[in-house]
């Protein structure tokens, strides 16, 4: 075809314009006469008007098999520029088909990557990707000269469409670059010299030469590169005089009521005008601020305040002292569950304190320091520290008294000794409201909230927290407000509404990630799989724990384990969920509180269903031991429940057991029963309670069958899945009295059940108590050996065959590698595999015949 069409028009006849562009086009019609046709013109935006009228032409008049294909730049078509008007023209033609390339994605610059170092590299991916923004041109570039610098050819590629403004524009853009990509029209205004139209006509000029382009109702530059070489293509001495200039303006500009946003570039431009004490009182301002609202900014924020501490003077500036800084910093890593950066911060600011310090201030520390971290080696332990706390800030009402006094309740909470608990938090409540400080008021009523719940008074707790939230809408803790949002779901999806507390639960994810609040959204989210392994819907469970590690949540974050070990555990996967069980009980060990006492139940059944019956008993003996002073009916109850199912699997393992852990637990259910209340018992917490009725009176060998169907009963009000074993509880100790009618129907019931919500677990030890008893159970075909992994699981699995790494399955299935590696550690385990390599092989072996 080139051929051709070359031979035509170097056939030297004269040729006028409108008769070149008829007879080239008789050509191509000659062509596609010979066979279909594919015409490729490349590069549209630097075409004459010939060649466009050609394009034109032959889109308007071809009749034959022709595929006319025109490639051009989107971002080189200014608004005037001609060949706009011919791509409408074009546009109109009959089967013209628009195809706009989006930028590429991670595989793309991955292939870029790989092609030109011939080696995977996913951080220099990551780099590449979010600098070129997908432009493959940008992405080459920037690969010549490494990902974090701007090669000099790409810098004079972007510049020179700027070259091509008129100078008063250029300044502008100048200036707007020093700002960040997205343009504040109004603080432009203040530092420039142009009035609203000629500022206008400069920004107008600048989107006309695609410079600029408008999102929504803001404008900022066409791409991240294009601002950064404007940005470095200013002097030293211009750029810093033009951070202060921005810097004064938006000073002026703030108010009294400043934005986070707006504070934290007032912070960045000082830092950049090298005006350190100004710079340093704005990233105080900014990072109190984020810390209100429960951002992660604030670590940014109060890292540069430290760093620039003793670069300004204090004399008379009201701002915190170092001590705070450095435990304002720890509180923030340790919302970001970073506990090693936390406590190296909390032991650098312990060391700041002495007799000297001033005694409000050092209470904020021994606070901080109970509340943030473990008890650190050759340190106070967090009992004396918040005993100091107190003393150092007794007299007149303060914060930190109403703090300090908090987290002596929480202590107790922990404990187990809940009326103790109850004393302290009331006296907390009592500072915080006359000093008033309403935002650590809110955090005494969540804790009071807590306490009445364990106790059983869930009408009370339920006040308290509605109570919390108002005390923080009144102080402005945005992210306070969201906590007691994530507290009260919990106590719904538990058992007071689970229905509601699930609708809540999803609408606080969704707008906790909205508002800027991880921690709250992925606290939520748990509440979320909590509720969704209560019901049953053990997939949507798996899905949306994976969903939480590709969010930012770490699979080593201790709930999030506690989830995925409680999920594992009903789906009968008790292999992968025990070295989940260790991680957690090995963090349990090292903090200065006792466990939940459904953590502790949680690690010993999955202790037992690995046939650890005599380890389960030494747990039991040592947390029954531990928490016996517990005075919380639930919390008493649960003692009991977690005794009692360890001495029946050692009683099963013919392991002999002490009398004094019968008692023990005995004691504790007898004293529950005096004081839980009829609402405790709706809650996932008075389950406990009694499925413990039921577990001894199996182990006296007593009758056992209504309390099974009792405790049977509570739980399915709160989820099918949550009533599994008790009803499992319940069929054996029908079969146990020789009420095998009824058993006969209700075990083929949960057998298919639990099959059918995918707890196999449950699953199989109905199938094996029904062979015990010759209870005719359907005959199905054998499982195979790959039904117990999930259906993520089983897809990870299918690419794993393939030889791909870890980085291509999480390409393949549009999930984070994080979260690839954790299905990857499950799988094997519930294969019994060594690698992946012995994975790969069972499966093929295991794959059905085509």
């Amino acid at each position: 075809v080139a051929q051709r069409m070359a031979a035509f028009l170097q056939d030297g006849a004269p040729h006028r314009g409108d008769s070149v562009i008829e007879d080239l086009g008789l050509v191509v019609g000659e062509l596609s006469d010979e066979s279909p046709l594919v015409l490729v013109l490349e590069d549209m935006h630097w075409a004459d008007r010939s060649t466009q009228d050609f394009a034109v032409s032959v889109s308007r008049t071809m009749q034959r098999a022709v595929c006319l294909v025109l490639t051009f730049r989107t971002d080189e078509l200014t608004r005037r520029h001609p060949f706009r008007q011919s791509l409408v023209e074009i546009g109109r033609s009959v089967g013209a088909r628009r195809v706009d390339l989006a930028p590429l994605g991670r595989d793309g610059i991955t292939g870029i990557v790989e092609s030109c170092t011939g080696r995977p590299d996913t951080a220099l991916v990551g780099a590449l990707l979010a600098r070129s923004e997908g432009n493959p041109l940008y992405a080459e570039e920037l690969l010549q000269v490494g990902a974090d610098r701007l090669p000099g050819p790409l810098s004079d590629l972007l510049l020179a469409r700027v070259d091509a403004l008129s100078v008063p524009t250029r300044d502008l853009l100048r200036l707007a670059s020093v700002n960040g990509s997205r343009l504040d029209h109004q603080l432009l205004g203040l530092v420039t010299a142009h009035d609203d139209d000629s500022l206008d006509a400069c920004l107008r000029e600048a989107i006309d030469a695609n410079v600029l382009r408008a999102i929504g109702e803001h404008l900022e530059f066409r791409h991240g590169l294009l601002r950064e070489a404007v940005y470095d293509d200013l002097l030293p001495g211009e750029r810093t005089r033009t951070h202060g200039l921005l810097a004064a303006a938006l000073q002026e500009r703030l108010g009294e009521t400043p934005g986070i946003a707006d504070l934290g570039r007032l912070a960045y431009h000082w830092y950049a005008a090298h005006d350190l004490p100004a710079a340093y009182a704005a990233s105080v301002q900014a990072g109190l601020m984020a810390r209100t609202y429960g951002g992660p900014e604030a670590i940014a924020h109060l890292d540069r305040a430290l760093g620039l501490f003793e670069q300004v003077p204090h004399r008379d500036a009201p701002d915190p002292a170092k001590a705070d800084l450095i435990r304002l910093l720890a509180e923030c890593w340790h919302e970001q569950h970073d506990l090693d950066r936390a406590q190296a911060l909390m032991l650098e600011a312990l060391g700041l304190v002495d007799d000297d310090t001033d005694r409000l201030l050092a209470s904020r520390v021994y606070s901080s320091y109970a509340s943030q971290c473990f008890e650190l080696e050759g340190q106070l332990g967090h009992r004396e520290a918040v005993e100091r706390a107190i003393a150092c800030a007794e007299g007149s009402p303060s914060e930190e008294l109403a703090t300090a006094q908090m987290m002596l309740a929480v202590i107790h909470w922990r404990l187990g000794c809940l009326h103790d608990a109850l004393g302290f938090v009331d006296r907390a409540i009592e500072a915080a409201d006359a000093v008033p400080a309403p935002v650590t008021e809110s955090g005494a009523l969540q804790i009071r909230g807590w306490v009445n719940y364990g106790l059983g008074r869930t009408d009370a707790a339920m006040a308290d927290y509605e109570a919390a939230r108002r005390c923080a809408v009144r102080g402005d803790g945005g992210a306070e407000a969201l906590w007691v949002e994530r507290h009260s779901v919990e106590a719904m999806i538990d058992g007071l509404d689970p229905g509601r507390g699930m609708t809540l639960a999803v609408e606080l994810r969704a707008r906790a990630r909205e508002l800027g609040s991880p921690e709250v959204a992925a606290e939520a989210g748990l509440q979320v799989a909590h509720g969704l392994i209560h019901l049953g819907r053990l997939d949507e469970a798996d899905l949306l724990l994976s969903d939480l590690v590709d969010e930012g949540t770490s699979p080593d974050y201790f709930f999030w384990r506690y989830a995925r070990a409680r999920l594992l555990a009903l789906q009968g996967h008790a292999a992968a969920a025990l070295p989940l069980e260790r991680a957690s009980m090995a963090v349990i060990r090292k903090a200065a509180m006792l466990p939940y006492h459904e953590t502790v139940q949680q690690h010993i059944e999955v202790l037992v269903a690995n046939g650890l019956a005599d380890e389960a008993l030494d747990i039991a003996r040592e947390f029954t031991a531990a928490m016996r002073d517990a005075d919380g009916p639930s919390t008493q109850a649960g003692i009991a429940c977690f005794a009692y199912a360890a001495i029946a699997a050692a009683r099963a393992a013919g392991l002999l057991c002490d009398d004094e852990l019968v008692a023990t637990a005995d004691g504790l259910l007898d004293q529950a029963a005096a004081t839980i209340t009829e609402q405790a018992l709706t809650s996932w917490q008075g389950t406990f309670y009694l499925i413990a009725r039921a577990l001894r009176a199996d182990l006296a060998g007593d009758p056992s069958v209504d309390a099974w169907r009792t405790a049977s009963a509570a739980c399915a009000r709160i989820g099918a899945g949550l009533a599994m074993r008790p009803r499992l509880g319940l069929v054996a100790a029908l079969l146990a009295a020789g009420e095998r009618d009824e058993a006969r129907t209700s075990l083929p019931e949960l057998v298919a059940d639990a099959r059918a919500m995918g707890a196999t677990g449950v699953a199989a030890e109905a199938v094996r108590l029904g062979h015990r008893h010759r209870v005719p159970l359907s005959e199905e075909q054998p499982p195979s050996r790959l039904d117990v992994l999930t259906a993520r699981e089983r897809e990870v699995l299918d690419v794993l065959v393939t030889g791909a790494t870890n980085r291509a399955i999480a390409e393949r299935l549009f999930i984070s590698e994080k979260t690839v590696s954790v299905h990857v550690t499950n799988l094997l385990a519930k294969l019994g595999c060594a690698n992946r390599g012995e994975a790969a092989a069972l499966a093929r072996e295991l794959a059905p015949a085509d």
